[in-house]
């Protein structure tokens, strides 16, 4: 299928880009460093309550007795709720809280994400919601949760998912016998026939650790739900439209009837795309005490609501032929999805499918079986399960090339895709910038001075990767809209609905606004994370909003310029496809000397005769069956050096190239790099949460370790334009590919440093370095490479 195009575009427009490709500042960036910019936790209400989550302190247990009366009776305390004030929770808009009260029958509601809002009965993990009060200060909401009196019977646990599927072992879930939660093969193309006719298979194990997303914002929800017809949140989330979807049914309203309110998002990394409990918890306390409540986790707390990976164990196969062609991938995952494993295993499929998009496969098989265990919930990290996965196929490519006696990069070139690629389920690459990727990390990173060059403890390693732009066949549609209006004095207003977690999402938003109107992208302002106020968009995940809301924000935009342009020409005697709209002018093409400045084409346009109001709207939603438009391509290559008496690993380099079609940004694009590029070493060699029955023995940001900024290495950006043609002027992700391939890149050096020798699990703990190098052949070698 064509890319799109749009037929009321003025032709003269696009010969040039005056915005689009520049380095611009954020827009929001003053109001960040002088600590004026609004979060969740800055919004003060009249009549606010503080809100607190009584939790279990067991992983396995049945609540005996559960008695609120003290803590309901503590000066201060206006609410006390349990399981049974979720019962039933959706109320009529016009019964009282006591009739509402009364009315409670019937099982506890459960989240979309399979949770419930409270145990009820029996507890399945350490941190379960038990019960909630509402105080007129933290300190006596902390005092009343100190006199609930819970008594338990503790019951036997399973803690860990291979001996949770053992005949006998304690059951999570009864729904579930087994304690498996799902168990899926997702096969693309023959991968039988593939691994039947290769002429060798090489095969390995690796596993990935518990993490928590280490957000900058906690979680907090402050809800006003005083009045039973009009639902009000506002928490840092990435999606207000899925948000209002889960809680609307909930409570008995309408859609229209839940704002969602988002300011600033201090993080996300996939783990805010779902209502979690607290959601549903200071709305109940809003409207059993008709007041404001806010919901803030303390610093412990902050890691039991968090809903990062739990513990992932991958086997993995690759075909392959002795003149380097890879075949087909076979990889098994079983996933920890702690007492709920919905999340996980509804998007673990990424996992698997991603690996097969940078090489030219025979067949790629997927097997992932989500099993339940007493453990938090767990869904996904930064860069999903890519990053573990991308690990384990990264350390067996550099196996194979090297069984080969051939160096990876050449392994690497021969078997990447190239654009009009056909993908194993049926995905087009309009754009691919990958071989171009990685001939740059190949020549700016001095590769083929260095690779087999290096002294013992010091490698090199390389890894690729790509990822989807867009999200559609996760929902019913992808949709987003936006909304361009012209004020009389020619500055800018965009309404979007699409969050800005820190990526700077706003900024680019405006840029290709300011591009299609010609004016300067600081004359643009933006209104979002209203959902009273802004249109819908589905929200800021799968890589969407830069090609999904960028393109609608571009047609919003082409619709409010088509409407100054008929004006416009006019007054300049000429057609609208005559005009161009640039350096805050509009100008006839065919003669520049006339031009009019483009505040006075707003001006005259309000005040013409017509008296229009410019305010343009757009939309977009992918017009191909498969949904995702564009896939970006990133190449890197790492440099590193192991310490052999400590085992600590000090990155020295990345080179990074990444295919992004077009940049936006070019001071984004760095900055979104570097953070990824740092995400995805701390993921590999820094982070994990360890635990002990269930209790995490590190949940604060001094015990869960990750980087310093010196520990930083030096990055070599270069950004790979292949202009694709459904991204808006060309454009793609850049919002999570390089996180996939930089923790792949970082493992094959220390692999390569260690004179092959795989790492077999991340984090690479110092310990587990010194045990693969006791167990190298540098080490029998006396610190000689073989």
């Amino acid at each position: 299928m064509p890319p799109p195009t749009d037929p009321q575009a003025i032709p003269a427009q696009e010969a040039e880009l005056s915005v689009v490709g520049k380095r611009q500042p954020r827009l929001d960036g003053p109001q960040k460093v002088t600590g004026r910019s609004v979060f969740t936790d800055d919004v003060v209400l009249p009549g606010m309550l503080a809100g607190k989550i009584l939790r279990s302190q067991h992983a396995h247990a049945r609540i005996v007795r559960l008695d609120t009366s003290r803590a309901e009776a503590l000066p201060g305390v206006k609410a006390v709720i349990t399981a049974a004030h979720a019962m039933g929770m959706a109320a009529s808009s016009t019964e009282s809280a006591g009739e509402a009260s009364r009315r409670r029958t019937g099982r506890a509601i459960k989240l979309k994400t399979g949770e419930s809002v409270f145990a009820d009965q029996v507890v399945t993990y350490i941190g379960e919601e038990i019960a909630a009060v509402a105080a007129l200060d933290e300190a006596t909401a902390e005092k009343a949760l100190e006199l609930i009196e819970v008594e338990y019977e503790p019951l036997p646990a399973t803690m860990d998912s291979r001996r949770a599927v053992k005949p006998g072992a304690p059951q999570v879930n009864p729904e579930f016998p087994g304690n498996v939660w799902s168990e899926d093969i997702d096969n693309y193309g023959k991968p039988d026939e593939a691994f039947e006719s290769a002429d060798f298979v090489v095969e390995g194990k690796f596993e990935a650790g518990v993490t928590h997303n280490l957000y900058a914002e906690f979680h907090v929800a402050v809800v006003d739900f005083s009045r039973p017809d009009k639902l009000k949140v506002w928490t840092p989330t990435q999606t207000s439209y899925l948000m209002q979807h889960s809680l609307a049914p909930a409570f008995g309203l309408s859609l229209n009837q839940v704002q969602i309110i988002h300011l600033n998002t201090g993080g996300a990394f996939s783990g805010r795309g779902a209502v979690r409990p607290h959601h549903y918890v200071a709305a109940l306390l809003s409207r059993e005490t008709r007041r404001p409540v806010k919901v803030f986790s303390a610093g412990d707390e902050e890691f039991l609501i968090g809903r990062a990976l739990g513990k992932n164990r991958y086997k993995t196969r690759i075909a392959a032929n002795k003149d380097g062609t890879l075949k087909a991938f076979d990889m098994s995952c079983e996933m920890d999805g702690g007492a709920v494993g919905n999340e996980v295993g509804y998007f673990g499929w990424m996992a698997g499918l991603c690996n097969a998009w940078v090489f030219d496969l025979e067949g790629n098989r997927f097997r992932r079986k989500v099993i339940l265990t007493h453990q938090r919930p767990n869904f996904l990290g930064h860069g999903g399960m890519m990053v573990s996965s991308n690990c384990a196929v990264a350390q067996l490519v550099a196996k194979v090339a090297k069984s080969l006696d051939m160096d990876p990069m050449d392994l690497l070139l021969k078997n990447a895709v190239e654009p009009g690629h056909t993908g194993l389920s049926g995905e087009v690459f309009a754009s691919c910038g990958l071989k171009e990727c990685i001939e740059t990390v190949r020549r700016e990173s001095g590769w083929d001075d260095k690779y087999g060059k290096l002294p013992p403890f010091h490698g090199i390693g390389v890894a690729i990767g790509a990822m989807a732009s867009g999200a559609k066949g996760a929902f019913k549609h992808d949709t987003s809209a936006a909304m361009v209006r012209v004020g009389e004095d020619g500055l800018v207003t965009v309404y979007t609905g699409i969050p800005d977690m820190g990526q700077g999402t706003h900024t680019t938003m405006a840029m290709i606004a300011a591009e299609v109107l010609g004016i300067d992208a600081n004359d643009v302002q933006l209104i979002a994370g209203d959902t009273d106020l802004t249109p819908v968009d589905v929200g800021a995940f799968a890589q969407r909003g830069t090609i999904t809301t960028g393109n609608a924000t571009r047609n919003a935009a082409i619709d409010a310029r088509n409407q100054l342009a008929k004006h416009a020409a006019e007054k300049l005697a000429t057609e609208q496809h005559n005009l161009v709209f640039r350096n805050g002018r509009v100008i006839r093409a065919d003669d520049p000397d006339q031009s009019l400045s483009f505040k006075e084409v707003a001006y005259a346009t309000l005040h013409g005769m017509e008296g229009r109001c410019v305010m343009g709207r757009g939309f977009f939603n992918s017009p191909l069956p498969y949904g995702t438009m564009a896939w970006s391509f990133d190449a890197q290559v790492a440099e590193v050096k192991v310490d052999p008496e400590t085992g600590q690993i000090q990155v020295l380099k990345v080179t990074v190239a990444h295919d992004l079609g077009r940049t936006i940004n070019p001071l984004a694009v760095e900055g979104q790099i570097d953070g990824q590029v740092f995400s995805a070493m701390s993921q590999v060699i820094y982070e994990e949460l360890v635990t002990d029955d269930g209790l995490f023995l590190n949940p604060s940001r001094l015990e869960y370790k990750m980087p310093r900024t010196y520990e930083m290495p030096e990055i070599s950006h270069h950004m790979i334009e292949t202009h694709d043609p459904y991204g808006p002027f060309g454009a793609k992700e850049v919002g999570e590919g390089p996180v996939v391939v930089t923790g792949a890149a970082i493992i094959a050096a220390v692999s390569d440093a260690l004179g092959g020798t795989l790492i077999p699990e991340m984090p690479m703990t110092p310990i587990r370095v010194l045990k693969a190098i006791r167990g190298s052949e540098l080490y029998e070698n006396g610190g000689q490479k073989p």
